[in-house]
């Protein structure tokens, strides 16, 4: 079997109302898969988070990456995965260049899987997790009785644990949090995100500590990503200093820039992503690290089927994977390129059977969301 051709999709959809948190806005939510062609007919799926912000990038991305592969023998994944990030180390050791890679890289996983008839968790050693609890994560900035309703659907439908936006402002933050534990009660896990890492204007430690401080005794799960993406140091002093668990990476890549958050000893549970942080082997990786280091993971998982299932394939494999985010505001193609749907029992996630990652894009799929290349997402402080 050869790579005949490496395709990059673009995808556009109109969420219901704007989607807002506390450092931008997203009005059309885009979409860069990379779909991986074969002589033998078999494709293969991944997806990169740049398509959300920079879906035009990611298409240069892909196309010059495409020499590097055709001809190539799509089932030797960790050898085309080294070609790629060895070919490319001046300009894409980090960010949308490895995070395209790992796109690819989780398409060629997908066609192993179909190849083999086998789900790609099997690929990569098997289930250690007969189930996996799902959290659902909205909670985005919106009026607060309507949050409260969300909140209460997510107890009705049987979920265990739910994430809460915060970051806009610090009173607030802390009514909403209120709130939303007394609709929950405390049978729940309750988590919170900052969503600091990509805010135009991020917390300090300082404010981050009183932000946290301010919810210490409302049993939270986990205080996520309380400053920059890259203030290390301020991670650790706010794991120092406030008494909540401390969560992050989601917009991180590699390996290497993950080892800055554990030589700091800055994380209680790291979040990296399949579609961000350099595809599947990269993110094995890094759980291996952090569990060396008694940090648990969590992927971070918002976006479509593609995100999900290379995430949810790969959190299977490890014990130090307790929980699952699931994407619960809207987003129509969370679930249109499931093959299947997801097997979820009273809250919890179970293994995936389809071969490869299950998923498909279908000719439908494409025309129903076409690519619509105006505005998408506005990054600014406060939402604003």
């Amino acid at each position: 079997m050869k790579i005949t051709r490496v395709e990059p999709v673009l995808l556009s959809s109109k969420p219901a109302r704007e989607i807002r948190w506390s450092g931008g806005v997203i009005s059309t939510v885009h979409a860069a898969l990379i779909q991986v062609h074969t002589d033998e007919g078999i494709t293969g799926l991944g997806e990169t988070y740049v398509g959300i912000f920079a879906p035009l990038a990611v298409k240069g991305i892909a196309e010059a990456l495409e020499p590097l592969l055709i001809g190539e023998d799509p089932m030797n994944i960790a050898a085309l995965y080294q070609k790629l990030v060895s070919k490319t180390l001046f300009w894409a050791r980090v960010g949308a260049g490895i995070s395209t890679i790992g796109a690819v890289e989780m398409a060629l996983w997908d066609i192993a899987g179909k190849a083999l008839g086998k789900p790609v968790y099997e690929l990569l050693g098997g289930a250690v997790h007969a189930r996996l609890p799902l959290y659902a994560s909205g909670g985005l900035e919106k009026p607060l009785e309507e949050l409260v309703d969300e909140m209460r659907g997510y107890r009705e439908e049987g979920l265990k644990a739910v994430k809460v936006r915060i970051g806009m402002d610090p009173t607030r933050d802390l009514e909403k949090v209120r709130r939303v534990r007394d609709v929950i009660g405390e049978g729940m896990d309750l988590m919170v995100d900052a969503v600091q890492g990509h805010n135009p204007e991020p917390w300090t430690a300082a404010q981050a500590v009183r932000a946290g401080s301010a919810l210490r005794e409302l049993n939270l799960r986990w205080f996520e990503e309380p400053c920059a993406a890259t203030d290390y140091a301020g991670y650790a002093h706010v794991r120092r200093h406030v008494p909540i668990p401390v969560s992050g990476g989601e917009s991180s890549t590699t390996i290497h820039e993950f080892r800055h958050f554990f030589e700091a000893g800055a994380l209680d549970i790291a979040q990296p992503d399949v579609a961000h942080a350099g595809g599947i082997i990269e993110c094995r990786k890094i759980a291996t690290l952090a569990q060396s280091q008694g940090v648990e993971v969590a992927f971070h998982s918002w976006s479509s089927s593609v995100v999900l299932a290379g995430n949810y394939h790969l959190a299977f494999t490890l014990p130090n994977c307790k929980v699952l985010e699931y994407p619960t505001w809207g987003y129509p193609l969370r679930d249109a390129l499931f093959v299947e749907p997801l097997r979820i029992e009273q809250g919890d996630l179970l293994p995936p059977s389809t071969p490869g990652l299950g998923v498909e894009l279908r000719d439908e799929v494409r025309e129903e969301f076409a690519f619509r290349p105006e505005e998408g997402v506005r990054m600014q402080r406060g939402g604003r």
